[in-house]
């Protein structure tokens, strides 16, 4: 129990988590320069390291739900223009995202999804198998049925991305961190978030609290009794040496029959292929024992691979809901808490529309920008089917 002899502190809203979605958030609380006091609260000794840096760094438009459409738009216009804006180093790589099928029902759907892409305002091409060798000869495309592209899709750097909004944010009064500060508590009162406690003991008092947990979601969600349904489960990536086949950057490409996707890192490339058989659970090791099955089907669509060698592998986290769609705003019973997480994967690419959009929670009531009541927690009560994101890997 917290002593009763501690000073109780006073925030006005409480971030959990200095990743790449907390520090977001509190760039855009303090963008609408109101005075309230943010205070954002992480666990580890530094921001931005926990799952964050781990991410493969993708962004894209190319969903089949119009709310991460609409999320991915808001985000690509600012990552486009945060280097300049915030005045920090980030390089947004717009080298595209290529989606690839060998299966004709497949490419059924693909050609439905972009119908829908394009009537949201995204530029996406639809390229047949000879088109794709010609832009991309390395990649085997005799079996392939079509593929799509957006220029205007890419990749970056989420560790760039995260320290730009810290950055950003400790120039202004009213926000501040504090590091090595585990949560262990979070008073509700009455219905309403009263504030936290840490693992000190001490007591924070506060109107808000987000949850920007990340994988870590579920677990912060509990301390006030409240039940979201993200699972965190391992996902691993790896590096090959560079090699001479391919010199130019490449898009980040997906091949949607086995789930293998890769993109340019350091004049080599980055390799992923999730483990369908992946348990729940915060197993941090690296699984070199899965690393066969990920360059088969690397060497299956990319068969110049044989030439290259692994540099380096990690493992990270995903955050992941029944529909693979995140949890964004207020649960019913616990007014003040907002939820940030359960993206799936999409975190770091549609960071700047989650901070946004609790900005807009906190200042205004509400979203004014993008509409996602279809984010709510209430989704996984009502008994209504879920409407799915398809296009995660």
């Amino acid at each position: 129990m917290p002593c009763w002899r501690c000073q109780v502190e006073t925030a006005d809203v409480v971030v959990v988590g200095a990743g790449v979605i907390g520090t977001s958030v509190a760039y855009h609380l303090a963008q609408r320069n109101t005075g309230l006091k943010v205070l954002v609260l992480e666990k580890e000794k530094a921001p931005c390291t926990g799952s964050t840096p781990l991410s493969a760094g993708g962004i894209r438009q190319q969903f089949t739900t119009e709310v991460n459409i609409r999320l991915s738009r808001y985000s690509v216009d600012f990552y486009e223009r945060m280097a300049e804006e915030l005045g920090c180093v980030f390089d947004f790589e717009q080298e595209g995202y290529l989606f690839v099928t060998a299966q004709e029902a497949t490419a059924a759907r693909v050609r439905e999804n972009v119908a829908l892409q394009t009537s949201l305002g995204v530029p996406v091409e639809i390229l047949t198998p000879a088109q794709i060798a010609e832009r991309w000869s390395f990649l085997k495309t005799d079996d392939l049925v079509l593929g799509t592209f957006c220029g205007t899709d890419g990749y970056a750097d989420p560790y760039e991305a995260t320290m730009g909004f810290y950055q950003a944010v400790k120039r202004c009064p009213d926000v501040h961190y504090r590091f090595a500060t585990p949560v262990t508590g979070i008073q509700v009162e009455g219905g309403k978030v009263r504030g936290v406690t840490l693992d000190s003991g001490s007591q924070i008092s506060c109107q808000w609290v987000i949850d920007c947990a990340g994988p870590w979601l579920r677990e912060v969600g509990l301390l006030a009794g409240i039940e979201i349904p993200a699972f965190p489960v391992r996902r691993c990536l790896w590096n090959t040496e560079p090699f001479e086949p391919i010199k130019q950057k490449i898009p980040l490409t997906i091949d949607m029959e086995t789930g293998f996707y890769t993109r340019s890192e350091s004049g080599g490339l980055m390799l992923g292929l999730a483990n369908p058989a992946e348990p729940t659970g915060f197993n941090n090791l690296l699984d070199d024992d899965w690393l066969p099955e990920v360059i088969e089907a690397a060497m299956a669509r990319i068969p110049c691979l044989e030439q290259a060698e692994i540099s380096r592998g990690w493992a990270g986290h995903y955050s992941t809901t029944p529909d693979h769609l995140p949890v964004l705003g207020p649960v019913p019973g616990v007014a003040g808490f907002l939820s940030a997480g359960g993206f799936s994967g999409h975190g770091f690419m549609h960071a700047p529309a989650t901070g946004l959009l609790m900005a807009e929670w906190v200042l205004d009531g509400g979203p004014q920008t993008i509409d996602v009541s279809s984010l709510s927690i209430e989704r996984f009560a009502s008994g209504a089917e879920l409407v799915a994101e398809h296009n995660v890997i």
